[in-house]
């Protein structure tokens, strides 16, 4: 099992730091996927704004917002997959506004968007569940930082707590 204490700093970039720092000391990282998942999906369903509202002309809208979020953890499972699997090539980054603003004019489906993070999580789940002990301490590079296997679903969920926050608060 591992737990969020378990984690070090050079297991992760400088900027990863607030997303785990949002997650618990004591928290045990398969029921962090399993537990982020619920209170997602929980947000998500209790959104009563349309998809496209954005709370500034030059902000994302709520749609844009979870699509960011269901691409991103998609980009880091594929990360933890390359390094679980042992392959040496440098990962790069990914710019997030690229992917999102070609969303833009994209009409956002509750229902899908609801599904769409249930399937990317029950993948996310399902990598890390079948993952050995060795590949979980395995360490890769992507966008220029190193990265340990078993940082990546603490970055994801924190990721994931970061923009719910912010629609709870802004939207």
């Amino acid at each position: 099992m591992i737990f969020r204490r378990d984690l070090r700093p050079a297991e992760y970039a400088a900027y990863y730091e607030d997303y785990i720092n949002s997650i618990p000391q004591e928290t045990e990282m398969m029921m962090l996927l399993q537990d982020s998942l619920q209170e997602t999906l929980k947000v998500v369903e209790q959104i009563d704004k349309p998809f496209d509202h954005r709370y500034g002309t030059d902000k994302w809208n709520i749609g844009q917002v979870l699509a960011h979020n269901v691409d991103t953890e998609r980009v880091f499972s594929y990360r933890a997959l390359s390094f679980m699997r042992g392959d040496a090539a440098e990962l790069p980054g990914f710019d997030q506004d690229v992917y999102s603003n070609s969303l833009r004019d994209f009409a956002f489906a509750k229902a899908n968007l609801l599904e769409s993070i249930e399937v990317v999580r029950r993948s996310t789940i399902d990598l890390f569940a079948n993952a050995t002990p060795e590949a979980l301490g395995y360490t890769g590079v992507a966008s220029g930082h190193t990265m340990a296997v078993r940082a990546i679903p603490f970055v994801i969920c924190g990721h994931w707590n970061h923009h719910m926050r912010i629609i709870k608060e802004l939207y």
